[in-house]
């Protein structure tokens, strides 16, 4: 069985969206044509994240991270998960709001880190545990 957990949104993202349509309305009414486009392209990508941002816990052991279609996706087994810490952060991340969680993970013999906002916290480092414990069980059969 997978879970998907949808991104919490910020107050922060929501101020940005509102800045970038009413530069984008800006720039149309005076007619700011190569400034207009650029804000339409960034008021895209902006919808795009707020849409597609998502965590995934696999069947098959895997966490995806997804950030939309322009940003490439990012997997990560739950075995190689060493920690999990509540967090608040501005740094750039797959993560739309500054209350996060950083997920401490091994991969090719490197410790790295990513940082997360799902909507329900609790919940997602719950379903993380359980997968982590599921995985690090024995095989009886």
């Amino acid at each position: 069985m997978y879970r998907t957990f949808h991104s919490k949104v910020g107050w922060w993202y929501w101020l940005l969206m509102g800045v970038t349509a009413f530069l984008l309305l800006d720039f149309f009414w005076f007619h700011h044509t190569v400034l207009m486009i650029l804000t339409a392209v960034a008021m895209v990508f902006e919808i795009e994240m707020l849409i597609h941002t998502c965590y995934i816990l696999t069947e098959d052991g895997r966490l995806r991270i997804e950030s939309g279609r322009f940003v490439p996706d990012t997997e990560i087994e739950i075995r190689s998960i060493t920690g999990m810490r509540r967090v608040k952060s501005c740094s750039l991340a797959p993560a739309l709001s500054v209350e996060r969680i950083e997920i401490a993970y091994r991969k090719e013999g490197k410790e790295n880190a990513v940082q997360v906002s799902p909507r329900h916290a609790g919940d997602f480092m719950a379903w993380v545990q359980k997968k982590m414990n599921a995985d690090n069980k024995p095989n009886t059969e």
